[in-house]
């Protein structure tokens, strides 16, 4: 058994601040947040209750510890639920549930002057989903006997463990800010200058960005990843749709032209179609589906993009670290 905090100190009392605030203007939906708090602390306690997953049960000769628990990780389908720990698994619920108690607050309007730190607390929980999820990506393409998988096993066991934010924000503050300056650094597609030279150009990036594109921009994974991010579109996609700008004779496209070329539905874009959605959550649903085909073109041994960018920053953050 291990004890779960549901709430930082910082999060309680935000929480403890709007549920007054309610109380005085909205009754009813302060008797809401209470409900839903409750809720939360009681999941809590039941994934506190949970197997620890480095104790041993007595079940098999060999024992169980986080050794074990990692070199099985590595052999079995780490991205199957059914070969989760039960732990994990619960984990993951209570983590999401705790991303929908901040989004319902960000829907309130009597809480508008709340909002910035709300938004704070919605951002680091989906990172930390995030971070999971990048976790369980990078043991799965692993054999289990790289130093980058080894870290990547045990901060994704240290968060089963604990529920803690892990290492999010060691990449996502660069991803948020790359993602929200890309329609302004990169507004074309098709530029005579290619998106890694126009970035390295841009001062509105920070220096670990520069860093990162200095030593690795010039492998083509990362380039295809990169431009995958940037545009929200596929390899496959926009390597369609390069074939039909030299088709038509044309040397750069806006976006919107692009998605004409190309004759997508919205709902084709990797982000999503709700422009209005927050822009943390059309990242984190590019990243999942990014994710996917990358996965894909791994087992299938197709060419484009085998990790995503948000892998390829963390590995070479982990890198830089271990150096």
């Amino acid at each position: 058994m291990s004890k779960i905090i549901a709430f930082s100190s910082s999060e309680q009392s935000l929480l403890d601040q709007c549920r007054s605030h309610l109380a005085l203007h909205h009754p009813p939906l302060a008797t809401l947040l209470r409900t839903k708090i409750e809720d939360l602390e009681l999941l809590a306690s039941i994934v506190g209750r949970s197997s620890s997953l480095a104790s041993d049960l007595g079940l098999t000769q060999q024992g169980r510890s986080l050794g074990t628990l990692a070199q099985k990780l590595t052999n079995q389908g780490i991205e199957e639920v059914v070969n989760l720990p039960v732990k994990a698994s619960l984990g993951r619920s209570f983590t999401v549930a705790k991303l929908h108690l901040f989004g319902f607050l960000l829907k309130i309007p009597s809480l508008s002057s709340f909002c910035p730190r709300i938004l704070d607390c919605y951002h680091a929980i989906l990172f930390t989903l995030m971070a999971e999820d990048l976790y369980i990506s990078i043991i799965a393409e692993s054999n289990g006997g790289e130093p980058w998988a080894q870290q990547a096993t045990a901060e994704l066991l240290h968060m089963w463990e604990a529920r803690g934010n892990a290492q999010a924000e060691l990449f996502a503050p660069a991803l948020k800010q790359l993602w929200e300056v890309r329609h302004s650094l990169v507004p074309v597609l098709g530029t005579l200058m290619g998106t890694v030279e126009l970035l390295q150009l841009s001062l509105r990036l920070p220096a670990r960005w520069s860093e990162f594109l200095t030593l690795r921009g010039h492998d083509i994974q990362v380039v295809h990843a990169l431009n995958e991010f940037l545009f929200s579109l596929s390899y496959e996609q926009l390597a369609s749709l390069q074939k039909t700008m030299e088709e038509k004779g044309l040397k750069t496209v806006s976006r919107e032209q692009a998605n004409s070329l190309l004759t997508l539905h919205p709902d084709h874009s990797l982000e999503g179609s709700d422009e209005h959605e927050l822009s943390a959550i059309r990242l984190y649903r590019s990243f999942l589906r990014r994710n996917d085909l990358a996965r894909l073109r791994r087992d299938t041994d197709r060419i484009g993009p085998h990790r995503t960018l948000e892998q390829q920053l963390l590995l070479f953050l982990w890198n830089e670290g271990m150096s």
